[in-house]
Protein backbone atom coordinates (compact mmCIF):
# COMPACT_ATOMS: atom_id res chain seq x y z
CA UNK A 1 0.00 0.00 0.00
CA UNK A 2 1.24 3.23 -1.06
CA UNK A 3 2.06 6.34 1.34
CA UNK A 4 -0.34 8.48 -0.32
CA UNK A 5 -3.18 5.96 -0.79
CA UNK A 6 -2.61 5.04 3.11
CA UNK A 7 -2.98 9.05 3.68
CA UNK A 8 -6.16 8.81 1.79
CA UNK A 9 -7.93 6.32 3.61
CA UNK A 10 -6.95 7.36 6.70
CA UNK A 11 -8.01 10.99 5.62
CA UNK A 12 -11.26 11.93 7.27
CA UNK A 13 -9.53 10.99 10.79
CA UNK A 14 -7.25 13.58 10.68
CA UNK A 15 -4.18 11.57 11.32
CA UNK A 16 -0.76 11.05 9.50
CA UNK A 17 0.66 7.12 8.74
CA UNK A 18 3.79 6.99 9.91
CA UNK A 19 6.39 3.90 11.52
CA UNK A 20 6.27 0.80 10.09
CA UNK A 21 4.00 -2.02 10.51
CA UNK A 22 3.96 -5.93 10.75
CA UNK A 23 4.78 -6.58 6.12
CA UNK A 24 6.29 -3.40 5.65
CA UNK A 25 2.97 -1.42 5.68
CA UNK A 26 2.68 1.78 7.36
CA UNK A 27 0.68 2.11 10.32
CA UNK A 28 -1.90 5.19 11.09
CA UNK A 29 -1.60 6.93 14.61
CA UNK A 30 -4.79 7.24 15.51
CA UNK A 31 -6.06 9.23 18.63
CA UNK A 32 -9.21 7.50 19.46
CA UNK A 33 -9.82 9.05 22.80
CA UNK A 34 -9.42 12.79 20.46
CA UNK A 35 -11.91 10.91 18.05
CA UNK A 36 -14.31 10.28 20.35
CA UNK A 37 -13.89 13.50 22.20
CA UNK A 38 -14.77 15.24 18.57
CA UNK A 39 -18.32 13.24 18.21
CA UNK A 40 -20.15 14.48 21.14
CA UNK A 41 -23.52 12.43 19.90
CA UNK A 42 -20.82 9.01 20.60
CA UNK A 43 -19.54 10.10 24.03
CA UNK A 44 -22.40 10.93 25.85
CA UNK A 45 -23.62 7.85 24.65
CA UNK A 46 -20.99 5.61 25.94
CA UNK A 47 -22.05 5.05 29.48
CA UNK A 48 -20.79 2.01 31.68
CA UNK A 49 -23.14 1.14 34.91
CA UNK A 50 -21.19 0.69 38.24
CA UNK A 51 -22.21 -1.08 40.67
CA UNK A 52 -23.29 1.60 43.34
CA UNK A 53 -25.87 2.27 40.03
CA UNK A 54 -24.32 5.14 39.36
CA UNK A 55 -23.59 5.90 35.59
CA UNK A 56 -19.85 6.16 34.54
CA UNK A 57 -19.62 8.23 30.86
CA UNK A 58 -16.94 8.04 28.88
CA UNK A 59 -15.50 11.64 29.57
CA UNK A 60 -14.94 10.66 33.13
CA UNK A 61 -12.61 7.68 32.48
CA UNK A 62 -9.36 6.93 34.19
CA UNK A 63 -6.82 7.16 31.56
CA UNK A 64 -6.56 3.24 32.04
CA UNK A 65 -10.03 2.85 31.15
CA UNK A 66 -9.38 4.60 27.76
CA UNK A 67 -6.38 2.99 27.15
CA UNK A 68 -8.25 -0.11 27.82
CA UNK A 69 -10.78 0.82 25.41
CA UNK A 70 -8.39 1.69 22.65
CA UNK A 71 -6.40 -1.72 23.09
CA UNK A 72 -9.59 -3.12 22.25
CA UNK A 73 -10.13 -1.24 19.46
CA UNK A 74 -6.91 -1.50 17.28
CA UNK A 75 -7.50 -5.52 17.98
CA UNK A 76 -10.75 -5.27 16.03
CA UNK A 77 -8.81 -2.90 13.47
CA UNK A 78 -6.24 -5.09 12.61
CA UNK A 79 -8.90 -7.99 12.26
CA UNK A 80 -8.02 -9.86 15.48
CA UNK A 81 -10.04 -11.60 17.69
CA UNK A 82 -10.70 -9.33 20.87
CA UNK A 83 -9.87 -12.40 22.94
CA UNK A 84 -13.01 -12.00 25.67
CA UNK A 85 -14.62 -16.00 26.36
CA UNK A 86 -17.30 -17.18 23.93
CA UNK A 87 -19.31 -17.58 27.13
CA UNK A 88 -18.74 -15.47 30.39
CA UNK A 89 -17.10 -16.64 33.15
CA UNK A 90 -20.33 -16.76 35.55
CA UNK A 91 -19.64 -15.43 39.60
CA UNK A 92 -22.33 -17.62 40.71
CA UNK A 93 -23.44 -21.62 39.13
CA UNK A 94 -26.89 -22.35 38.94
CA UNK A 95 -27.52 -26.40 39.80
CA UNK A 96 -29.87 -28.62 39.12
CA UNK A 97 -33.07 -27.32 38.91
CA UNK A 98 -32.66 -23.89 39.75
CA UNK A 99 -33.13 -20.85 36.96
CA UNK A 100 -30.29 -19.99 34.96
CA UNK A 101 -28.93 -16.89 34.53
CA UNK A 102 -25.67 -15.10 33.80
CA UNK A 103 -24.19 -13.18 36.58
CA UNK A 104 -20.86 -12.05 35.57
CA UNK A 105 -18.38 -9.95 37.88
CA UNK A 106 -17.50 -6.22 37.25
CA UNK A 107 -14.12 -6.57 35.72
CA UNK A 108 -15.65 -9.49 33.06
CA UNK A 109 -18.81 -7.31 32.30
CA UNK A 110 -16.26 -4.48 31.65
CA UNK A 111 -14.23 -6.17 29.06
CA UNK A 112 -17.27 -7.25 27.57
CA UNK A 113 -18.56 -3.73 26.96
CA UNK A 114 -15.03 -2.89 26.05
CA UNK A 115 -15.30 -5.14 23.11
CA UNK A 116 -18.54 -4.59 22.18
CA UNK A 117 -17.59 -0.81 22.03
CA UNK A 118 -14.34 -1.07 20.08
CA UNK A 119 -16.31 -3.06 17.57
CA UNK A 120 -18.90 -0.74 17.05
CA UNK A 121 -16.36 1.83 16.61
CA UNK A 122 -14.48 0.42 14.09
CA UNK A 123 -17.40 -0.19 12.15
CA UNK A 124 -18.15 3.54 12.44
CA UNK A 125 -14.85 5.04 12.28
CA UNK A 126 -13.35 2.84 9.51
CA UNK A 127 -16.60 2.83 7.19
CA UNK A 128 -16.96 -0.74 7.44
CA UNK A 129 -21.12 -0.60 6.51
CA UNK A 130 -22.72 2.22 4.86
CA UNK A 131 -24.33 4.08 7.65
CA UNK A 132 -23.04 5.94 10.51
CA UNK A 133 -24.07 6.21 14.16
CA UNK A 134 -24.54 10.10 13.80
CA UNK A 135 -27.45 9.29 11.55
CA UNK A 136 -29.27 7.07 14.31
CA UNK A 137 -31.07 9.28 16.52
CA UNK A 138 -29.77 9.25 20.85
CA UNK A 139 -32.15 6.81 22.37
CA UNK A 140 -31.29 4.61 19.15
CA UNK A 141 -27.19 5.37 19.63
CA UNK A 142 -27.79 3.96 23.19
CA UNK A 143 -29.37 0.81 22.62
CA UNK A 144 -25.36 0.44 20.91
CA UNK A 145 -23.48 1.87 23.39
CA UNK A 146 -24.83 2.25 27.05
CA UNK A 147 -23.71 -0.71 29.00
CA UNK A 148 -27.08 -1.48 30.68
CA UNK A 149 -28.46 -2.29 26.97
CA UNK A 150 -26.09 -5.59 27.16
CA UNK A 151 -26.24 -6.23 31.00
CA UNK A 152 -27.88 -4.54 34.40
CA UNK A 153 -25.88 -4.34 37.88
CA UNK A 154 -28.00 -5.83 40.19
CA UNK A 155 -27.52 -5.89 43.81
CA UNK A 156 -29.16 -8.76 44.31
CA UNK A 157 -27.16 -10.52 42.69
CA UNK A 158 -23.85 -8.48 43.58
CA UNK A 159 -23.08 -9.45 39.60
CA UNK A 160 -24.15 -7.99 36.13
CA UNK A 161 -26.80 -9.91 35.32
CA UNK A 162 -28.82 -9.48 31.97
CA UNK A 163 -32.44 -9.84 32.51
CA UNK A 164 -34.67 -11.23 30.27
CA UNK A 165 -35.99 -7.54 28.67
CA UNK A 166 -32.39 -7.66 27.09
CA UNK A 167 -33.28 -11.05 25.50
CA UNK A 168 -32.09 -14.32 26.76
CA UNK A 169 -28.71 -15.12 25.54
CA UNK A 170 -25.22 -14.82 26.87
CA UNK A 171 -22.27 -12.20 25.17
CA UNK A 172 -19.43 -13.38 23.13
CA UNK A 173 -16.15 -11.85 21.13
CA UNK A 174 -18.38 -9.60 19.01
CA UNK A 175 -15.77 -9.51 16.40
CA UNK A 176 -15.99 -13.13 15.91
CA UNK A 177 -20.10 -12.03 15.68
CA UNK A 178 -19.26 -9.85 13.01
CA UNK A 179 -16.96 -12.34 10.93
CA UNK A 180 -20.11 -14.45 11.17
CA UNK A 181 -22.10 -12.20 9.35
CA UNK A 182 -19.48 -10.65 6.81
CA UNK A 183 -18.56 -14.79 6.17
CA UNK A 184 -22.44 -15.60 5.73
CA UNK A 185 -23.15 -12.17 3.61
CA UNK A 186 -25.41 -11.50 5.84
CA UNK A 187 -24.47 -6.95 5.89
CA UNK A 188 -26.40 -5.74 3.31
CA UNK A 189 -25.88 -2.24 2.11
CA UNK A 190 -28.83 -0.56 4.38
CA UNK A 191 -30.34 -1.54 7.68
CA UNK A 192 -33.49 -3.07 5.79
CA UNK A 193 -31.58 -5.32 3.53
CA UNK A 194 -29.40 -6.55 6.84
CA UNK A 195 -32.42 -7.24 9.07
CA UNK A 196 -33.88 -9.25 6.62
CA UNK A 197 -30.91 -11.29 5.33
CA UNK A 198 -30.09 -11.96 9.25
CA UNK A 199 -34.06 -12.32 9.26
CA UNK A 200 -33.66 -15.28 6.42
CA UNK A 201 -30.63 -16.99 7.92
CA UNK A 202 -32.49 -17.44 11.39
CA UNK A 203 -34.90 -19.86 9.39
CA UNK A 204 -32.16 -22.44 10.47
CA UNK A 205 -32.48 -21.55 14.08
CA UNK A 206 -34.53 -24.70 16.42
CA UNK A 207 -36.57 -24.03 19.37
CA UNK A 208 -35.19 -25.08 22.51
CA UNK A 209 -37.22 -27.76 24.32
CA UNK A 210 -37.73 -28.02 28.02
CA UNK A 211 -37.59 -25.16 30.90
CA UNK A 212 -34.92 -22.89 32.26
CA UNK A 213 -33.71 -25.26 34.91
CA UNK A 214 -30.15 -25.50 35.18
CA UNK A 215 -29.46 -29.29 33.90
CA UNK A 216 -31.96 -28.43 31.13
CA UNK A 217 -30.04 -25.70 29.75
CA UNK A 218 -26.15 -27.49 30.24
CA UNK A 219 -27.98 -30.48 28.57
CA UNK A 220 -28.59 -28.35 25.20
CA UNK A 221 -25.79 -25.25 25.61
CA UNK A 222 -23.10 -27.03 27.99
CA UNK A 223 -23.43 -23.85 29.75
CA UNK A 224 -25.40 -22.61 32.90
CA UNK A 225 -25.86 -19.38 32.03
CA UNK A 226 -28.20 -17.95 29.27
CA UNK A 227 -26.93 -19.00 26.13
CA UNK A 228 -23.77 -18.42 24.96
CA UNK A 229 -24.35 -16.57 21.12
CA UNK A 230 -21.94 -18.00 19.73
CA UNK A 231 -22.86 -21.79 20.06
CA UNK A 232 -26.18 -20.46 19.19
CA UNK A 233 -24.06 -19.66 15.96
CA UNK A 234 -22.09 -22.78 15.18
CA UNK A 235 -24.81 -24.99 16.80
CA UNK A 236 -24.16 -27.30 19.97
CA UNK A 237 -25.20 -31.14 20.68
CA UNK A 238 -27.78 -32.17 22.95
CA UNK A 239 -25.83 -34.43 25.43
CA UNK A 240 -28.60 -36.55 26.45
CA UNK A 241 -29.64 -37.05 22.70
CA UNK A 242 -26.47 -37.28 20.82
CA UNK A 243 -28.21 -38.94 17.99
CA UNK A 244 -29.67 -35.52 17.11
CA UNK A 245 -26.22 -34.23 16.07
CA UNK A 246 -25.08 -30.63 16.66
CA UNK A 247 -28.56 -28.17 16.29
CA UNK A 248 -28.52 -24.38 16.03
CA UNK A 249 -30.55 -24.13 19.27
CA UNK A 250 -32.23 -20.98 20.68
CA UNK A 251 -34.05 -19.81 23.61
CA UNK A 252 -37.11 -18.83 22.24
CA UNK A 253 -38.66 -16.03 21.15
CA UNK A 254 -36.83 -14.49 24.13
CA UNK A 255 -33.44 -16.25 23.02
CA UNK A 256 -33.69 -14.85 19.24
CA UNK A 257 -34.80 -11.61 19.85
CA UNK A 258 -31.60 -11.26 22.01
CA UNK A 259 -29.62 -13.03 19.33
CA UNK A 260 -30.69 -10.52 17.01
CA UNK A 261 -30.22 -7.47 19.11
CA UNK A 262 -26.55 -8.99 19.88
CA UNK A 263 -25.47 -9.57 16.21
CA UNK A 264 -26.96 -6.12 14.61
CA UNK A 265 -25.03 -4.16 17.38
CA UNK A 266 -22.02 -5.25 16.02
CA UNK A 267 -23.20 -3.61 13.09
CA UNK A 268 -24.56 -0.72 14.80
CA UNK A 269 -28.05 -1.34 14.10
CA UNK A 270 -30.18 -0.93 17.15
CA UNK A 271 -32.74 -3.37 18.37
CA UNK A 272 -35.24 -3.00 21.30
CA UNK A 273 -37.04 -6.17 22.82
CA UNK A 274 -40.83 -5.69 23.06
CA UNK A 275 -43.38 -7.32 25.33
CA UNK A 276 -46.24 -8.23 24.31
CA UNK A 277 -48.57 -11.25 26.12
CA UNK A 278 -45.30 -12.63 27.69
CA UNK A 279 -43.64 -13.00 24.38
CA UNK A 280 -40.58 -11.45 22.83
CA UNK A 281 -40.76 -9.38 19.83
CA UNK A 282 -37.78 -7.23 18.17
CA UNK A 283 -38.78 -3.28 17.34
CA UNK A 284 -35.93 -2.46 14.65
CA UNK A 285 -35.93 0.68 15.74
CA UNK A 286 -34.12 2.50 12.94
CA UNK A 287 -36.10 0.94 10.06
CA UNK A 288 -39.74 1.29 11.96
CA UNK A 289 -40.02 -2.34 11.41
CA UNK A 290 -41.08 -5.49 13.56
CA UNK A 291 -41.60 -9.35 13.92
CA UNK A 292 -44.70 -10.21 15.70
CA UNK A 293 -43.09 -13.09 17.40
CA UNK A 294 -39.11 -13.19 17.91
CA UNK A 295 -40.17 -17.11 17.48
CA UNK A 296 -41.48 -15.99 13.48
CA UNK A 297 -38.72 -16.77 11.25
CA UNK A 298 -38.37 -20.32 12.41
CA UNK A 299 -41.94 -20.82 12.71
CA UNK A 300 -42.57 -24.17 11.10
CA UNK A 301 -45.71 -22.53 8.67
CA UNK A 302 -42.87 -20.43 7.26
CA UNK A 303 -39.16 -21.33 7.72
CA UNK A 304 -39.09 -23.91 5.06
CA UNK A 305 -41.27 -21.56 2.62
CA UNK A 306 -38.17 -19.76 0.53
CA UNK A 307 -40.32 -18.36 -1.75
CA UNK A 308 -41.83 -16.21 0.60
CA UNK A 309 -38.69 -13.31 1.22
CA UNK A 310 -38.04 -13.05 4.79
CA UNK A 311 -38.75 -8.98 4.26
CA UNK A 312 -42.47 -10.39 4.54
CA UNK A 313 -41.96 -11.59 7.98
CA UNK A 314 -41.47 -7.44 9.16
CA UNK A 315 -44.64 -5.33 10.01
CA UNK A 316 -44.45 -1.65 9.86
CA UNK A 317 -45.42 0.92 12.48
CA UNK A 318 -49.06 1.37 11.62
CA UNK A 319 -49.59 -2.43 11.85
CA UNK A 320 -47.98 -2.32 15.07
CA UNK A 321 -49.83 -0.01 16.19
CA UNK A 322 -53.17 -1.67 14.75
CA UNK A 323 -52.02 -5.18 16.34
CA UNK A 324 -50.46 -4.24 19.38
CA UNK A 325 -51.32 -1.14 20.18
CA UNK A 326 -53.92 0.00 23.09
CA UNK A 327 -57.28 -1.84 23.00
CA UNK A 328 -55.65 -4.52 20.70
CA UNK A 329 -55.78 -8.52 21.78
CA UNK A 330 -51.89 -8.57 21.99
CA UNK A 331 -52.14 -12.34 22.88
CA UNK A 332 -54.24 -13.51 19.54
CA UNK A 333 -51.44 -10.96 17.36
CA UNK A 334 -48.31 -12.69 18.69
CA UNK A 335 -47.04 -14.65 15.43
CA UNK A 336 -49.82 -12.98 13.19
CA UNK A 337 -47.59 -12.38 10.51
CA UNK A 338 -46.84 -15.64 9.73
CA UNK A 339 -50.55 -16.61 9.63
CA UNK A 340 -51.38 -13.44 7.18
CA UNK A 341 -48.61 -14.83 4.93
CA UNK A 342 -49.46 -18.53 4.94
CA UNK A 343 -53.42 -17.20 3.63
CA UNK A 344 -51.43 -15.22 0.94
CA UNK A 345 -49.21 -17.82 0.13
CA UNK A 346 -50.52 -21.32 0.87
CA UNK A 347 -47.59 -23.15 2.44
CA UNK A 348 -47.28 -27.22 2.01
CA UNK A 349 -47.49 -27.15 6.43
CA UNK A 350 -50.94 -25.72 5.50
CA UNK A 351 -51.62 -27.93 2.63
CA UNK A 352 -50.44 -30.93 4.65
CA UNK A 353 -53.04 -29.87 7.49
CA UNK A 354 -56.26 -29.51 5.05
CA UNK A 355 -54.93 -33.55 4.04
CA UNK A 356 -55.33 -34.51 7.10
CA UNK A 357 -58.39 -32.83 7.56
CA UNK A 358 -60.21 -34.47 4.44
CA UNK A 359 -58.47 -37.85 5.61
CA UNK A 360 -60.12 -37.44 9.19
CA UNK A 361 -63.57 -35.99 7.75
CA UNK A 362 -63.30 -33.00 9.41
CA UNK A 363 -65.38 -30.09 8.97
CA UNK A 364 -64.10 -26.51 8.43
CA UNK A 365 -65.20 -25.31 12.13
CA UNK A 366 -63.27 -28.40 13.42
CA UNK A 367 -60.18 -28.52 11.06
CA UNK A 368 -56.95 -28.69 11.89
CA UNK A 369 -56.75 -25.44 9.10
CA UNK A 370 -59.04 -23.48 11.26
CA UNK A 371 -57.53 -24.31 14.60
CA UNK A 372 -54.34 -22.41 13.13
CA UNK A 373 -56.14 -19.33 12.03
CA UNK A 374 -59.23 -18.89 14.83
CA UNK A 375 -56.80 -16.29 16.89
CA UNK A 376 -57.99 -13.71 13.74
CA UNK A 377 -60.55 -15.39 11.77
CA UNK A 378 -63.97 -17.09 11.87
CA UNK A 379 -64.63 -20.09 10.07
CA UNK A 380 -66.89 -17.74 7.45
CA UNK A 381 -64.84 -15.11 7.10
CA UNK A 382 -62.25 -17.96 6.17
CA UNK A 383 -64.40 -19.46 3.64
CA UNK A 384 -65.54 -16.17 2.59
CA UNK A 385 -61.85 -15.72 1.46
CA UNK A 386 -62.25 -19.23 -0.33
CA UNK A 387 -59.55 -20.52 1.92
CA UNK A 388 -60.69 -24.23 0.88
CA UNK A 389 -61.37 -23.67 -2.67
CA UNK A 390 -57.43 -22.71 -2.80
CA UNK A 391 -56.01 -25.19 -0.93
CA UNK A 392 -57.74 -27.42 -3.28
CA UNK A 393 -56.92 -25.96 -5.83
CA UNK A 394 -53.16 -25.48 -5.33
CA UNK A 395 -52.95 -29.04 -4.04
CA UNK A 396 -54.32 -30.56 -7.65
CA UNK A 397 -51.72 -28.66 -9.02
CA UNK A 398 -49.02 -30.39 -6.68
CA UNK A 399 -50.69 -33.33 -7.93
CA UNK A 400 -52.50 -34.27 -5.15
CA UNK A 401 -51.63 -34.96 -1.56
CA UNK A 402 -49.42 -37.31 -1.60
CA UNK A 403 -47.24 -34.69 -3.89
CA UNK A 404 -46.72 -32.41 -0.89
CA UNK A 405 -43.33 -32.62 1.38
Amino acid sequence: MSYDHQRRRFSNWNVEPVGEAEGGYLEPLFNLEGWINNRVYIRKCINFELPNGRIHNYRNWSSSEKQQLSNYYKKVLKNRNTEVSESPQLTSVPIGNDRITTNMSRSTAWNYYLAFIAQSLVVDADKRVNWTLESLKTEERKLILDSRNLFRWSSRANAYTIPSSLGVVSPGDPYKIYLFLQSNNLIGSTHMKTVTRLIDWCRGLIHFSGGWDSDNIHDQWQYRGLPPIERVINGTPIISRPDQGIMKLTGGCWGATGFLRMCLRTLNIPVKLEIKAGHALPNFVSIQRYLTHGDDPYNRIFKDEHNISASRLLINQSTWNNWFGSGSNHDNNVGRQVRELALEFLPNYILKKHCEDKAANRSHSSSSVFDIFKRNYTVSQLEAMNLWKQMETKINSLGGCNNIQ
